[in-house]
């Protein structure tokens, strides 16, 4: 019984990370002087994401991380959708 629990569960788990991801990636007018994009997770969260001085930031989080500075808008995308 265990087993067969455990096993549902792993399943659970998997199929809710095949549908994490990003819907669409649309224009969010200036924050700061600078662009800024609403992500559309697939999950139905939306994030603000927009690059100040080479760093990306979220609205709600701020600072991502200087790892984070070469990326591109879909790469950020695809991070605070996971």
């Amino acid at each position: 019984m265990k087993k067969i629990l455990v096993a549902m569960l792993a399943l659970v788990a998997f199929v809710i990370s095949a549908y994490a991801g990003v819907s669409g990636v649309r224009s969010n007018g200036n924050i700061s002087g600078v662009p800024s994009y609403q992500v559309q997770c697939s999950s139905g969260r939306t994030v603000v994401i927009y690059k100040k001085n080479g760093t990306w930031y979220t609205g709600g989080s701020g600072h991502m991380g200087h790892r984070y500075d070469s990326w591109s808008t879909n790469d950020v995308a695809q991070q605070v959708c996971k």
